[in-house]
């Protein structure tokens, strides 16, 4: 069984199932409205 892609929304990338990574959930006047994975530690946002 295929599980579901996640990528994250800053870097666009996919997180791998042993990668950290947060949900980000909207609710919008008490209502359930989308939600969103990021990298809890974004790979591609600090310059070296």
């Amino acid at each position: 069984m295929e599980k579901s892609k996640k990528s994250c929304l800053k870097c666009k990338k996919d997180i791998a199932e042993t990668d950290l990574h947060k949900i980000v959930i909207y609710v919008v006047q008490e209502k359930f409205t989308e939600h969103h994975y990021e990298h809890v530690e974004c790979p591609g946002k600090f310059t070296i």
